[in-house]
C-alpha cells in the first residue's frame, strides 16, 4: 500500500492490485516501490512498481529466498538480500534502472560470509557483514562496482543506513552490550558517537541530509523497559557540514527624494522597497537600519541591509538615501552657466536663490561657497552684471517676501582680467555653479 502524505485525503492505495497476493517488506524511493513478492515464488522474488507509469517489473527470477528490499531516493537503484542457501547467509545484490527503464541485476557482495541490511544512496551500496570469525563490520561499495570498502572497528557495528555522504549505524563493545549510534563521514573519514547511554539499547536508525546540509539521526531506543520502545531524533552539523553559505542580496538601488516644497523642513520621512535576497536554502529575512519609513535628514544618508537565511548565515550590503533641497537655480543678477557673468573686480555680488522655504542659514557645505581661477577667454560674449552691493565682506541672508536666499560674494580687485567659477555646495551635497569675467 502507498499513502501519499500530500493528498491524504485519497487514502491508502493499493500498489498493482490482484486478489489472492501475498506481499511483504515494501520499501520507497523517488517513485518506485519495491517489494517482496511470495506470489511469483515460494520463497520471494523482488518486484519494483512505478508510482507515475504504474508498471511493475520482476526483477529476480530464480529459487533464492530474496528479501529485505531498499530503494535509492531517486527511485533508481534497488538493493536486498539474496539468500541462496540459507537464510543465515545472504548476499548482497542490486538492481540498476537505465534511462529507458531497463532494470539490470548484479551482485554487490557475495563472498561466503553472511551480509545482510544493504542500503543504497544511488551511488554507493552500504550493508553489514561477518567475516569469518570477527564481529560484523560495516562495507560499502560503489553502485558502478569498484573495490569492496570497510569500516574497520572493534566490536559490532550492523545494520547501517546511508544518505548523502554519511553512514549511520549500531554499534558495540561486544555482543552482550548495548547498542549506541554512530555516524560516519565518508568524504573526510571520520567517525562521530551520537549516543553513549550503556544502559539503554538504541537501534533501528535511518540517517537523512536536510537541505541546509544539516544531519538528521532517528532510531528507538528502550530506556522504559525491554518490551517498550521510544523513537528519538537528532539534528546537528557535523564540521564541514551544514549551510554555511550566504545568500545574496539582489542589487540594490540608492534612493533619491526631495523635500516637501514651500516648507521649512529639513528632514523628511522616507519609505523605500526592502531589498530582496536568494538563498540556496529557501527563505530569507532581509532587514535594513534605518528602516523605511524613518526620517532623513537633508544630504546622504547610508542604509544598512543584512539578509540571513534559515541557517544564520549573514549576507550585508548598503544603499543611501539622499534628500535634496529644492534648488531654484541661480535668479538674476546671475546667470546659470554656460552664460559668463561679467562684474567688476572688487565689487560685491548678490547670488541669489530660492530653496522652496526658508530653510535657515545652515544650508552650505563645510568650505563653501568657494571660488576658483579657470582659463579665460576675454571675447568670450557675457552677461554684464548691473546689480552690485557695498560689503565689507561675503554674507548669506534670507528674504522671507520673496522666498529668496541671497550670498554677497565679495570679490578681490586682483581679479581683474581674470575669470573665476563660483560653486555652491549645499548641505545635500550638490554643487551649482556660475561662471564669472572680471573688468
Amino acid at each position: 500500500m502507498v499513502f501519499d502524505a500530500a493528498n491524504p485525503a485519497a487514502g491508502a492505495v493499493e500498489v498493482d492490485a490482484a486478489p489472492g497476493t501475498s506481499r511483504l517488506g515494501a520499501a520507497i524511493g523517488g517513485n518506485t516501490v519495491a517489494y517482496i513478492d511470495f506470489g511469483q515464488q515460494f520463497y520471494g522474488e523482488v518486484v519494483v512498481s512505478d508510482l507515475v507509469t504504474q508498471v511493475s517489473t520482476r526483477i529476480t527470477n530464480d529459487t533464492a529466498s530474496d528479501g529485505n528490499p531498499s530503494v535509492s531516493p531517486d527511485g533508481n537503484v534497488v538493493v536486498w538480500e539474496h539468500c541462496l542457501t540459507s537464510l543465515s547467509n545472504c548476499d548482497i545484490y542490486q538492481s540498476v534502472r537505465s534511462p529507458s527503464g531497463v532494470w539490470s541485476t548484479s551482485a554487490v557482495a557475495d563472498t561466503l560470509s553472511p551480509e545482510s541490511n544493504p542500503e543504497t544512496n544511488g551511488t554507493l551500496v552500504v550493508y553489514d557483514s561477518r567475516r569469518g570469525t570477527n564481529p560484523p563490520d560495516i562495507f560499502w561499495r560503489t553502485v558502478a562496482g569498484g573495490i569492496e570498502q570497510q569500516l574497520v572497528m572493534p566490536g559490532w557495528e550492523v545494520n547501517p543506513s546511508i544518505a548523502g555522504n554519511y553512514i549511520a549505524f549500531e554499534g558495540r563493545a561486544t555482543i552482550v552490550d548495548s547498542k549506541d549510534i554512530f555516524v560516519y563521514d565518508l568524504v573526510n573519514n571520520t567517525l562521530y558517537q551520537i549516543t553513549n547511554t550503556p544502559s539503554v539499547n538504541e537501534e533501528l536508525n535511518d540517517i537523512t541530509v536536510l537541505p541546509n546540509g544539516n544531519v538528521r539521526v532517528v532510531w528507538a531506543s528502550n530506556e522504559d523497559g525491554d518490551d517498550d520502545r521510544n523513537v528519538k531524533v537528532a539534528t546537528f552539523s557535523l564540521p564541514g557540514t551544514g549551510d554555511h553559505t550566504p545568500p545574496v542580496l539582489d542589487p540594490i538601488t540608492n534612493v533619491v527624494v526631495s523635500l516637501p516644497q514651500n516648507s521649512t523642513a529639513t528632514a523628511m520621512a522616507v519609505t523605500f522597497l526592502t531589498p530582496t535576497a536568494t538563498d540556496d536554502s529557501g527563505t530569507v529575512t532581509v532587514t535594513t537600519n534605518p528602516v523605511s519609513g524613518s526620517v532623513f535628514p537633508v544630504g546622504t544618508t547610508t542604509v544598512d541591509v543584512t539578509a540571513t537565511d534559515g541557517a544564520g548565515n549573514n549576507a550585508t550590503g548598503s544603499f543611501t538615501v539622499t534628500v535634496l533641497h529644492n534648488f531654484s537655480g541661480f535668479l538674476q543678477p546671475v546667470d546659470e552657466l554656460p552664460t559668463v557673468n561679467i562684474v567688476g573686480a572688487g565689487q560685491a555680488v548678490p547670488v541669489k536663490f530660492s530653496l522652496s522655504g526658508n530653510k535657515g542659514l545652515n544650508i552650505f557645505a563645510t568650505g563653501y561657497p568657494a571660488s576658483g581661477q579657470i582659463a579665460c577667454d576675454v571675447n568670450e560674449p557675457g552677461s554684464v552684471i548691473e546689480e552690485t552691493v557695498a560689503a565689507g565682506g561675503s554674507s548669506l541672508s534670507y528674504d522671507a517676501a520673496g522666498d529668496q536666499y541671497s550670498y554677497v560674494w565679495k570679490t578681490e580687485k586682483s581679479w581683474k582680467g581674470t575669470c573665476r567659477i563660483l560653486a555652491l555646495r549645499l548641505k545635500d551635497g550638490r554643487d551649482h555653479f556660475a561662471k564669472f569675467r572680471f573688468k
